[in-house]
């Protein structure tokens, strides 16, 4: 809570309620979180055609 009594949301005591969000580290952890979804989407697809290279050598025996 912090104390501005000018403020429209202001409580009859003078304090405003903000969100305790902060808004850097949040970013951070949203594009952290990206980038590895994106490096196990990369993994997942290098190990389907790893996988089918495999059958493909297999099947042509």
């Amino acid at each position: 809570m912090v104390y501005e009594p000018a403020h429209p949301m202001a409580n009859p005591q003078g304090f405003v309620t903000y969100a305790g969000v902060d808004t850097v580290t949040e970013m951070v952890t949203l594009m952290s979180a990206t980038r590895s979804y994106e490096a196990n989407v990369a993994a997942m697809n290098s190990t389907r055609n790893l996988a089918l290279k495999a059958l493909d050598i297999g099947g042509n025996s």
